[in-house]
């Protein structure tokens, strides 16, 4: 049986995918490349940048924000598939949101592997991409 070519990238949080990788997706969905995404959780504890919509009110809905912003760059990207996986954003390491119980950081480590490794399986692609043992710049996530 015929596997189509298949880019996974594996992000701890929604921009992640634009900041770090955007461009490589952009591309390789452009030339025909089956590419898909997963996201690990809905960055909650993200910050809001842009003064005027840094409000209480923004923040309580945040996760909701960015899963939309998620999946207009998914779009704008050509991503073809998209995984969000079940984990809160732990926010940045030394924070009270480390502890939250369903926070990423927080995950069964086993738990969180099979949940990948079922959509390998599902998938198949021939590249996957994710971030080093550092994770980029410390975040717990990463």
């Amino acid at each position: 049986m015929f596997e189509p070519l298949t880019l996974m990238v594996v992000h701890a949080h929604p921009d992640d995918e634009a900041i770090g990788t955007g461009g490589m997706l952009a591309k390789y969905s452009a030339e025909g490349v089956r590419t898909v995404l997963v996201t690990c959780t809905l960055g909650e504890e993200g910050e809001i940048v842009v003064p005027e919509l840094d409000t209480p009110e923004n923040h309580a809905r945040l996760a909701e924000i960015r899963i939309e912003e998620l999946r207009a760059a998914v779009q704008q990207l050509g991503i073809s598939d998209l995984e969000i996986m079940p984990y809160r954003d732990s926010g940045m390491m030394g924070r009270p949101s480390n502890d939250h119980p369903e926070c990423f950081w927080q995950a069964d480590l086993h738990e969180a592997t099979g949940r990948l490794v079922a959509l390998v399986r599902r998938y198949r692609p021939q590249v996957l991409m994710s971030y080093n043992e550092e994770g980029g710049y410390g975040h717990p996530d990463h």
